[in-house]
Parts: structure tokens; C-alpha cells; sequence
């Protein structure tokens, strides 16, 4: 292998191009794109407990009026936390719903059509879990969107019986559930 000596001078400004750095090297130049960058975050605690009994959804958390800062964002929402507690063979579905400025609430659905969220339980005993859940978000509206207002949601999916997110003094142990919800806005 040989090597090569740069002069003392160093290398003029002009003498490595965009052509000339290889393919596989990542540059906002070489790719034709700026790199996103995050523009906000907004980050909510939840301590509490929701409890639901049937196949109707029931709400969770709501926030509202969140702020967008620029255009053409997209969003990664993000919840850590929030215990969940079934007894045996209930199961609870968790979703999340968005809006866009005054809007209607639409929920986050897959390529499939069928809503995005999680499914939390057990068949025999009771189960109890942290929960984590993310969603990168496009709006429909990238343009001139001003405000972002997101809910979550619970229900018992599979039988009547009570699912409960969160948990007040779990086991008789002095330990509260809680959980952190963050929107994160990324320039695109």
C-alpha cells in the first residue's frame, strides 16, 4: 500500500466535488435531500388509571392544540410506560387517534385499512405489562397545517370484562403506573 503525503497547504476547497465522493458515502449533497431535523417535542406525563368494559373504545389521553412549527413535517409519536392489567382471557386493544387543525379525530389505520395500535392480555391469569408504541405520522394536510390534537384509546376486545391502562397502588406495593407520550416533529 503506498501513501500519500498532503502538502502542507492542505487540499484546495475545490478539489473534492459532489461527483467524486462514492456512492455509499451519505451526504445531504450526494443524496439530493436535507436530513431531517427534529423541529419541536412535546412530551406529556399520564398518571392515572382507565379502565374499560366493553368493545367500545374509551378514552385515555387526549392532547390538544399541539403546535406545528414547520411544513411538510412529519411526526413520531411515542408512548412509553402506562402499566396494563387484565385478568384472564380478556384482552385490551390500544389505538391512537389524530386530528388535523379543526378536523375530525381520524384513527391511525395500516396499508390494510384496519387501524394500527397493539393488543395486550393473556388466556389464563392475569397479565400485566409496560406498554411501547410508535407511529410516524404524514398528515394529510403538510402545507398549511397549524395544529396536531392526538388521543389514545382503550377497549376490552375479545369478551366483557374490565381491561384497565395505568394502575394505583399495583398490588397493594405503593407503585403508580404512569406514561410518557411525546410527539417528536421532524422537518422532511
Amino acid at each position: 500500500m503506498s501513501v500519500t503525503t498532503i502538502p502542507t497547504a492542505g487540499i484546495a476547497d475545490t478539489a473534492i466535488s459532489t461527483a467524486k465522493i462514492a456512492d455509499d458515502a451519505v451526504t445531504a449533497a450526494k443524496a439530493g435531500f436535507d436530513l431531517g431535523k427534529i423541529l419541536s417535542m412535546n412530551a406529556y406525563q399520564y398518571i392515572g388509571t382507565t379502565t374499560a368494559s366493553s368493545t367500545s373504545y374509551v378514552e385515555v389521553l387526549e392532547q390538544t392544540g399541539i403546535s406545528v412549527v414547520g411544513q411538510n413535517s412529519k411526526f413520531l409519536i411515542e408512548i412509553l410506560g402506562g402499566g396494563i392489567y387484565n385478568l384472564s382471557d380478556k384482552f385490551m386493544g390500544f389505538r391512537c387517534q389524530i386530528k388535523e387543525d379543526s378536523g375530525s379525530y381520524n384513527v391511525i389505520q395500516n396499508s390494510n385499512s384496519r387501524d394500527f395500535g397493539s393488543l395486550y392480555g393473556t388466556s389464563s391469569g392475569s397479565f400485566a405489562s409496560a406498554t411501547a408504541w410508535s407511529f410516524y405520522y404524514t398528515p394529510t394536510n403538510t402545507s398549511s397545517l397549524s395544529t396536531l390534537s392526538i388521543k389514545f384509546q382503550i377497549a376490552s376486545i375479545n369478551t366483557s370484562g374490565n381491561v384497565q391502562f395505568g394502575y394505583h397502588d399495583f398490588a397493594g406495593r405503593s407503585i403508580d403506573g404512569n406514561m410518557t407520550f411525546k410527539v417528536m416533529e421532524v422537518s422532511a
